[in-house]
């Protein structure tokens, strides 16, 4: 008489643990489908969520209409700076609209977080990376959104001096130039509870737009310290990628470097961090 199963092998006899060893992995085209998915829905639901998806895409061309367009008027005529000021304001608002999304994505993950649906995943047959890989996806989309808004505000008030050409190669910069933030906003949404994320993204991000010196003169003394800010360095390649010239105080490649550290140190931590405690 054949011996009953074991809890550890299958009714034919074969141990589980072997079933394991020779489960073929999913081919490659099912991986990619799956990082797809994640990242179609991911920037689906930011979108129909009208508190994250209206204030990152109105927000920074309203701003750039109000100081850059309405405000400045013809300043760049009689500035020291010369036509070349709309430049830089239209760089500095477009860094600010790349920004935003990455850094506040930590209220999207934070809010995971406390309703345990990062534990659902798990239990899914999803990639493991799939669900950071969907957030970085999801604030580069919103980003791009909210960029081209701003250029094409730029371009319909002709203020800037910039060719379509110069205005599509800073539109691209800045799409990856959100990669560093959506790194900073994924560690902070496993550091903090989704009650607390918004407050957090707030004391992160308003330091390094008005401290790093996009679009306001800053006192000597402030001046000094804005090589401290990722903002900063987004600007100074965003303003290489565009040929602005007069407004370049490091070199590109220095200033990507830190953003690629940026990026590295602050996504490290994040997926360290959702390891361990989800």
């Amino acid at each position: 008489m054949n011996p009953m199963p074991s809890r550890t092998a299958t009714p034919g006899g074969t141990p589980v643990a072997s079933l394991a060893l020779e489960r073929a992995p999913l081919p490659l085209g099912r991986v990619i489908g799956a990082y797809w998915a994640e990242a179609k829905y991911e920037t689906i639901a930011a979108l129909r969520n009208p508190g994250f998806a209206i204030p990152f895409l109105l927000v920074p061309v309203a701003i750039y209409l109000l100081f850059a367009v309405v405000i400045a008027g013809n300043a760049g005529a009689t500035s020291e700076f010369g036509p070349e000021l709309a430049d830089y304001l239209f760089s500095g608002f477009s860094v600010l609209a790349a920004v935003m999304p990455g850094i506040f994505a930590s209220s999207i993950l934070a809010a995971e977080r406390d309703g345990n649906l990062l534990k659902l995943k798990r239990a899914l047959p999803l990639p493991p990376g799939a669900t950071i890989v969907a957030k970085v996806a999801m604030s580069m989309v919103i980003a791009a959104m909210a960029v081209a808004l701003v250029a094409v505000a730029a371009l319909a008030a002709g203020k800037i001096t910039l060719s379509l050409g110069q205005v599509a190669a800073m539109v691209a910069t800045l799409v990856l130039g959100t990669i560093p933030f959506a790194a900073i906003g994924l560690l902070l949404g496993t550091l903090v509870s989704g009650s607390a994320a918004p407050a957090w993204g707030n004391l992160v991000f308003l330091p390094q737009i008005w401290l790093s010196g996009l679009f306001i003169p800053l006192p000597d003394s402030l001046e000094r310290f804005v090589i401290v800010w990722p903002t900063f360095h987004l600007n100074q390649v965003v303003l290489a990628a565009g040929g602005v010239e007069k407004f370049q105080f490091l070199p590109p490649a220095i200033a990507a470097a830190v953003l690629a550290g940026v990026t590295v140190l602050c996504g490290g931590f994040a997926i360290r961090r959702l390891a361990r405690v989800g």
